[in-house]
């Protein structure tokens, strides 16, 4: 399957706080893409139906695949009210930082999905 990214607005907030790491984020946008799935780290508890993958020193990304998150019946989870109108091939990237910040803050930005229009591309 060929995969389209998306970007929670929060993204904009990263490249801004780090615009260092733009281009590296778009590279490892590129990478997690091709294979989002297999590359992503499933998380657990407050974070259940997102994946990380790690990038740069001490940074994570963390994203939801709208695939996964039907087949795992998330949607309720992920909080996502737009969930009939995206793709099912759509890598939601929500946020991305150094680790413990970006673990911290995640679970409020994916409460706040269904508030968000999630742009293509950045």
């Amino acid at each position: 399957m060929t995969y389209i990214a998306r970007y929670h607005p929060h993204i904009k907030t990263g490249l801004e706080t780090y615009p260092h790491l733009k281009e590296r984020f778009k590279k490892k946008k590129d990478y997690i893409i091709k294979s989002p799935i297999e590359l992503g780290e499933p998380l657990k508890g407050n974070l259940n139906g997102l994946r990380s993958f790690p990038f740069a020193d001490n940074f994570i990304i963390i994203y939801v695949v709208c695939e996964e998150c039907r087949q795992l019946q998330h949607q309720e989870t992920n909080n996502c009210l737009q969930c009939g109108t995206i793709p099912d091939n759509s890598v939601i990237f929500l946020t991305f930082g150094r680790h413990d910040p970006t673990y911290k803050i995640a679970p409020s930005i994916r409460d706040r999905l269904e508030e968000k229009e999630f742009q293509v591309p950045i």
